[in-house]
């Protein structure tokens, strides 16, 4: 199946999250704002870090292919809010599976876009180069369709350069390696040094906008 109605009239909000182990990413997901209690949300979530409630709201994991796909299609028939996670082994393969079903609900007229949170992205990601995968494809073209894509993980280096050029929003934490810190000050027009200065939980938040400069990248911290 693929997805129907493009339109592109819709703006790309893909939104990459990175941080080293403990500097917030996946808080950042649940705090930031930029996914709603309202929206209709899928995880890919192998380590059960949506367990429970987002925002107030249950959220449903399956554990078959089978499971997650029959709620995707229930709930996309829909104008109601869900929050729907896949708990299945950390692969490629598993993870590109995912991404067919979700590739298969996309709808550019649907009167609710479809987020899409895929944690610790490093772990499936096979290359640093251009992600040529359904993967890609939902980075890529997926805005046109509906799609709202949140990619989390640590080490930026370690992940897709069709992540970093395809997020217009990006959350970047608390890093632990130089490379880390120098890549994503080139992506929000910020030092090497500045990113290093981050602590826990704190962060630089880079909005999209024609030109990268200081109007449209703000330094913040999650509080709990």
């Amino acid at each position: 199946m693929n997805p129907i109605n493009e339109n592109n009239a819709l703006d790309s909000e893909h939104t990459l999250y990175t941080a080293m182990t403990g500097g917030g990413k996946t808080a950042a997901v649940k705090k930031l704002g930029r996914v709603k209690a309202t929206d209709q949300v899928a995880f890919w979530d192998p380590h059960n870090d949506y367990r429970g409630s987002f925002k107030a709201r249950e959220v449903r994991t399956y554990t078959t292919f089978k499971a997650f796909r029959q709620a995707i299609a229930a709930g996309r028939k829909t104008s109601q809010g869900f929050k729907i996670a896949l708990k299945v082994d950390e692969t490629r393969k598993n993870f590109l599976a995912f991404c067919q079903i979700i590739w298969a609900y996309g709808d550019g007229q649907h009167p609710k876009r479809f987020h899409v949170v895929c944690e610790e992205n490093p772990q499936v990601t096979e290359s640093v180069g251009r992600e040529k995968s359904i993967f890609g494809k939902l980075l890529q073209v997926g805005r046109k369709f509906g799609f709202i894509l949140h990619v989390v993980g640590q080490r930026n280096t370690e992940m897709s350069k069709s992540v970093v050029s395809a997020t217009p929003y990006k959350w970047v934490g608390m890093q632990e390696f130089i490379n880390d810190a120098k890549r994503m000050g080139e992506s929000i027009g910020k030092s090497t040094e500045e990113i290093m200065t981050l602590g826990k939980l704190e962060y630089f938040l880079k909005r999209p906008r024609l030109f990268v400069n200081d109007e449209n990248v703000t330094r913040g911290k999650l509080y709990f």
